[in-house]
């Protein structure tokens, strides 16, 4: 009998011993149940863009044409999203020609050259909590990521307002500046060209975020 217990006790260490091992060595698999994919509302989602020039400025919106984002369960953390650079429409030109011969130079090798380049991308790489206000604008968040236009990737950082509740999640910006020449876009730029006079454009493109994601 005492064989037979002393038998049971080295049995029983033996699995005390192992069984950490065991857990080691095949950790709980978790997959994503601590957080939530969402997928972009194509549809109710756009980019507003805008570009000035001396005595004037013209404006429109763009198209995401697709997209998602991973949560923690309660904030971002990362994303990515696919822009149709051929999508580019004018709002502010009425007359039909010029609006048409408007869109059509932006989308040429002089702007964003769409033939070789037709997609830009953004891809977030850094979401911190950060509330801020400005010109009427609420943020609570400062988004940053990697934008890449005519190929050219480049890291940019914006203030965003974002709101997950019911299973989907709004994101809203104010206005991001952002320095076109960074792209190569250089058409009648004065940090690029010289003696332009008025005829220069600025540097300077303005667009606005408005997207809209629901659940996968």
């Amino acid at each position: 009998m005492k064989t037979e217990l002393n038998g049971i006790k080295v049995m029983m260490l033996a699995i005390i011993i192992a069984l950490p091992m065991t857990l080691v060595s095949n950790p709980l698999h978790t997959g994503s149940s601590d957080g939530t994919a969402y997928k972009l509302d194509s549809k109710n989602s756009r980019i507003n863009w805008k570009g000035t020039k001396p005595g004037g400025e013209h404006y429109g919106y763009i198209d995401v044409v697709k997209g998602s984002i991973e949560t923690d369960g309660k904030v971002i953390t990362g994303g990515k999203f696919t822009i149709d650079m051929n999508s580019i429409v004018n709002e502010d030109l009425t007359n039909e020609s010029f609006n048409k011969r408007l869109v059509g130079h932006l989308l040429s090798e002089d702007f964003f050259h769409t033939e070789a380049h037709p997609e830009a991308y953004f891809e977030i790489t850094s979401v911190k909590s950060q509330r801020s206000a400005k010109d009427g604008f609420t943020a609570n968040y400062m988004i940053t990521g990697d934008l890449t236009i005519r190929g050219i990737k480049k890291e940019i950082s914006f203030p965003a307002n974002i709101n997950m509740e019911s299973g989907k999640v709004t994101a809203k910006t104010g206005e991001i500046v952002l320095d076109r020449t960074e792209w190569n876009v250089n058409f009648q730029s004065r940090k690029i060209f010289a003696n332009l006079a008025d005829s220069f454009i600025h540097d300077e493109m303005i667009v606005t975020l408005d997207l809209k994601f629901t659940s996968k």
